[in-house]
């Protein structure tokens, strides 16, 4: 199974909509002084954040790599596809967004040509709105071993930081009927600094706010950047 695929399957026993719910304010308060209007989800996942934007009055597209997740979000009645950057419109969109993690599974050497996608579908002075994981949202938030448990499910999730990488292991069992049927998969999330960002040189740096969602440090930056 596709390793986005599987995470989307065990999304529902994670259970962190709470936090996530904390961190779709902090965009939306963002996005409502920007008054924009038309609006890109890039790694738009369930569509959530995408049904925030529809019922506050903005246009909203979804694109999205994992198919499930496309699923669950036009279930939601919002605007969401399995598609590419390089597929869509130039320059047709007032902001990009970039929601929960969608950076950190970037490595760096790609983040320029991520980049260099993300503006290209800006209008002019269009925004960015993105965030990564901080060292302690990654060290002492993500760093380490947790499971759940259901009537039909047991999933464990495994999961290590060391060089600046964090390797994550998927374990899922299922019932189905008599016996469990089991799915592994592995993600690789990147730490990324405001600094490194910022060195790319495609977007100017409006500012950026520290966000925390799991513990009581910040485990999250969230950062405004303009195209140029």
């Amino acid at each position: 199974m596709n390793p986005l695929d599987l995470y989307a399957k065990i999304e529902p026993l994670i259970g962190f909509d709470e936090q996530y719910e904390k961190l779709y304010k902090i965009y939306l308060e963002w996005l409502t002084s920007l008054h924009v209007k038309h609006v890109l989800d890039v790694g738009c996942g369930n569509g959530k954040f995408l049904l925030h934007l529809q019922k506050n009055g903005f246009s909203a597209l979804g694109i999205e790599r994992s198919s499930m997740m496309v699923e669950r979000a036009l279930s939601l009645g919002v605007d969401a596809r399995v598609q590419e950057l390089n597929e869509l419109t130039q320059n047709s969109f007032d902001c990009v967004v970039a929601i929960a993690d969608v950076l950190n599974y970037i490595p760096s050497e790609e983040l320029p040509l991520f980049f260099q996608g993300i503006s290209s579908v800006l209008k002019s002075g269009g925004y960015f709105l993105c965030d990564v994981n901080t060292l302690y949202g990654f060290e002492g938030v993500a760093d380490g071993v947790m499971s759940k448990e259901t009537e039909r499910m047991f999933l464990c999730i495994e999961a290590n930081f060391e060089a600046k990488q964090l390797h994550t292991n998927i374990t899922l069992f299922e019932k189905e009927g008599d016996f469990y049927r089991k799915e592994q998969g592995s993600i690789t999330q990147y730490f990324h600094s405001q600094t490194s960002l910022k060195k790319i040189g495609i977007f100017k740096f409006c500012t950026s706010k520290a966000v925390s969602l799991f513990g009581k440090e910040p485990d999250k930056t969230v950062m405004l950047l303009q195209k140029k």
